[in-house]
């Protein structure tokens, strides 16, 4: 079901903001999880926890997981029924059915099984003939891809039950597609986007260049593309580190139930690249250790969180929050590379960190990193170097980020 986040997460920068191009940026300052991530993940969790797949449960896991992300963007009559202590269905054929839909068939033991528990999942809101059959539409094609299905076999199966036009490009519906959250027509749109798509980025490159619903035309496809294709990882990694520790948390119950956890879901691998890339953590070091940062590396080196930048570097090595760098922290050889560098900072303890860092830019980072690895490891290494450089002063913008 990640495929599904992922596509929720990289559409999500396109929902009011539509682009008829494939040519767009993955990942914007306005990318973020919406209500197509917690509701996957309220399904999630219901699978994980009732065996019996009682609809009492899953409502309950729904408006208990919901309510903690108010402002992820619910639909009006989804908010009432979010708080409505006797909720029930509103016959809506909307496709907040098909974008939650992805855990069921991946959790299915059958093709039976996945269509009954899509239908069940539906039910408890979407409980209109269209809105469960965009459900079991998405989750049907979810499933056969992963049994070894061809994008023919599936594309014959969804016609047949479900009878969705899928003769159509998706060239020639861009051009005047709009706005339109209805299942009977999102759904082939997500669908075409799988069929049409050479990879799993261009599946998801595809649904949201459709435009309308793009988050949710993308969560769709990308749920059908993960069981189809493998996700690249610079993906799967960027959008793993969006979630709050709380949807990870789910997120990881779940595919340990499936037994397919990500060994690395942060891709802190992606450090030791670049610290090993033209011997660059070597070069650092010997910087460090005379006292005179020249190079650019610091990021990889001394990591901060996300959003204090602007840069490709920054975007791409900031750490999400206190999570990562724990498990920053929890990487034998990036300890042993951070706490050596580390040593050979505060071998200057008569020098200005401003001529230490090279630029007042680059103390300010320093601070901010040894700030946050002092916050998951106190009274350690990190903390020397805040006394002798910043008189103790942990860096106030990198506790706010986090809420530390």
């Amino acid at each position: 079901m990640l495929g599904a986040i992922v596509g929720d997460i990289i559409g999500s920068a396109y929902e009011f903001n539509n682009t008829k191009r494939k040519e767009f940026h993955l990942f914007t300052p306005r990318s973020k999880f919406t209500d197509d991530t917690v509701m996957t993940l309220a399904v999630a969790r219901w699978l994980c926890g009732n065996k019996e797949h009682r609809k009492e449960t899953l409502v309950r896991h729904m408006q208990e997981l919901g309510r903690h992300y108010p402002m992820a963007g619910y639909g009006g009559s989804f908010m009432r029924w979010l708080y409505n202590p006797e909720p029930r269905p509103y016959n809506s054929y909307g496709n907040g059915s098909a974008m939650r839909v992805s855990p069921v068939a991946f959790y299915a033991h059958s093709l039976q099984e996945a269509l009954g528990l899509a239908k069940i999942s539906a039910e408890v809101t979407h409980n209109h003939p269209e809105g469960i059959k965009g459900a079991q539409a998405i989750a049907s094609s979810i499933y056969l891809a992963r049994h070894g299905a061809t994008k023919e076999e599936i594309k014959s199966y969804v016609e047949e039950h479900f009878h969705y036009d899928l003769s159509r490009q998706l060239d020639d519906i861009r051009p005047t597609y709009s706005y339109d959250m209805s299942c009977q027509n999102s759904v082939p749109q997500a669908l075409l986007a799988f069929l049409e798509g050479a990879n799993f980025e261009d599946v998801i490159r595809l649904a949201v260049s459709t435009g309308g619903d793009s988050d949710t035309i993308a969560a769709m496809a990308g749920g059908i593309a993960q069981a189809f294709y493998v996700i690249p990882k610079k993906l799967s990694s960027y959008c793993y580190a969006l979630l709050t520790p709380e949807l990870r948390g789910v997120l990881n119950d779940f595919e340990d139930l499936l037994g397919c956890r990500e060994a690395d879901p942060f891709n802190i691998e992606r450090f030791i690249e670049a610290q090993n890339t033209s011997n660059t953590y070597r070069q650092a070091l010997v910087e460090m250790q005379q006292g005179h940062k020249q190079t650019h590396w610091i990021w990889f080196i001394f990591p901060q969180l996300k959003g204090f930048g602007h840069s490709a570097y920054s975007q791409y090595y900031g750490l999400a929050d206190t999570d990562e760098a724990r498990t920053y922290l929890a990487h034998p050889l990036l300890n042993e590379r951070l706490r050596k560098i580390t040593k050979a900072v505060l071998l200057h303890g008569n020098m200005d960190v401003k001529r230490v860092m090279g630029s007042s830019i680059d103390a300010v980072k320093l601070k901010s990193s040894m700030t946050l690895f002092d916050v998951v490891c106190p009274n350690d290494i990190f903390e020397e170097v805040l006394k002798m450089f910043y008189g103790g002063e942990r860096d106030s913008l990198t506790l706010n980020k986090n809420g530390l």
